[in-house]
């Protein structure tokens, strides 16, 4: 279970993330996040199902993609994208990127970043942060709501491929 000041790094996307406010502290409401993004790194484009997530750039310039567009901010800046928006992040600079993220409600994402983040420590996700394909599937069975599914293929089939319901 994650607490207030839990640090996470997972090298293969070269993220590493601290939780600065949890479910429990937020009465589920939303689960708060610094996240440091190395030069060069990614997250690829996803979408959220039941969840809105929020940016705000505390320093260097991070590239969004939302649903299609893309927004570059610095420094003060905010990004907020709605639930089922597709979306996705790049640090495209020499420098590290620091952000805050928020994400609404929490649901049990928190539970799916320290499973994904141990992965990717344990050097068992590839470079875009995804475990093999049977992984995968299960994460989706445990985390139906909060994972983090692809844009492009529906969300019932990814679901149904997974092995559970659409």
């Amino acid at each position: 279970m994650a607490t207030a000041g839990l640090t996470l790094e997972s090298p293969p996307i070269g993220q590493r993330i601290t939780f600065t406010r949890t479910a429990a502290e937020t009465d589920g409401a939303r689960v708060e996040l610094e996240a440091v993004m190395a030069p060069g790194s990614f997250i690829p484009p996803h979408v959220h199902v039941h969840q809105e997530e929020s940016f705000e750039v505390i320093g260097g310039t991070a590239t969004f993609w939302v649903a299609g567009r893309r927004v570059v901010a610095g420094a003060g800046e905010r990004v907020s994208i709605p639930a089922r928006v597709p979306h996705r992040f790049r640090n495209r600079s020499l420098a590290d990127v620091h952000v805050s993220a928020t994400l609404r409600p929490a649901l049990r994402v928190e539970d799916l970043f320290e499973r994904l983040f141990r992965l990717g420590a344990g050097g068992r996700v590839n470079r875009l942060g995804a475990p093999n394909p049977l992984v995968t599937a299960a994460l989706i069975r445990e985390f139906r709501d909060e994972f983090f599914y692809l844009p492009w293929v529906p969300v019932a089939l990814q679901r149904m491929l997974a092995g559970t319901r659409p």
